[in-house]
């Protein structure tokens, strides 16, 4: 089974071309860093600044991991901290992983805080299982107000022992 999932939204030739002048952010919150190293490849491969997500509750640690789900499936909220404001671009690429099959604190809190009105928007997830079939969705409810451009999801285990950078270059060129 393919544990790679790319979706997008459909956008004409002429707008294609008017994005080369898009400016790009790539938001994201990494817990052991697998997401990390997936926001800066899609950073360089956009040219894109880099923003991290830091959550200011510790979450490291297996007690820690317990009560990350036990919050992300009570669909607590979070203090976090991130520098770059979102509104100073066109194209928003938000990453996070899944705790308990639902949106993290952290992303939640970001998603809650920030105005990604009329901004397109893109996600992208690695996580221990394809519940980022799920999880696309929900995070599209959470930014009704912009336009959803692409989804990038992979498997932890596809994502370390595998190459998927055919995939993430599709991802890029749609975000593009």
């Amino acid at each position: 089974m393919k544990s790679t999932v790319i979706q997008s939204s459909f956008y004409d030739e002429q707008e294609s071309s008017s994005c080369d002048s898009m400016s790009y952010l790539v938001v994201y919150y990494s817990r052991t860093g697998n997401n990390r190293t997936l926001a800066e490849a899609i950073a360089k491969g956009l040219s894109a600044d880099a923003d991290e997500i830091v959550d200011k509750k510790n979450r490291k640690g297996r007690l820690n991991w317990l009560r990350a789900g036990s919050d992300s499936r009570g669909g607590k909220l979070t203090e976090i901290e991130y520098q770059k404001n979102p509104q100073d671009y066109d194209t928003i690429i938000i990453g996070a992983p899944i705790w308990a099959f639902n949106p993290i604190p952290p992303i939640r809190t970001y998603l809650q805080e920030v105005d990604l009105k009329g901004k397109r928007v893109a996600f992208f997830i690695c996580s221990q299982t394809e519940a980022y079939n799920e999880m696309f969705p929900q995070l599209i409810e959470m930014t009704p107000d912009s336009e959803h451009i692409a989804n990038f999801g992979i498997q932890d285990k596809r994502f370390k022992n595998e190459d998927y950078s055919a995939e993430l270059e599709a991802f890029i060129d749609k975000v593009r």
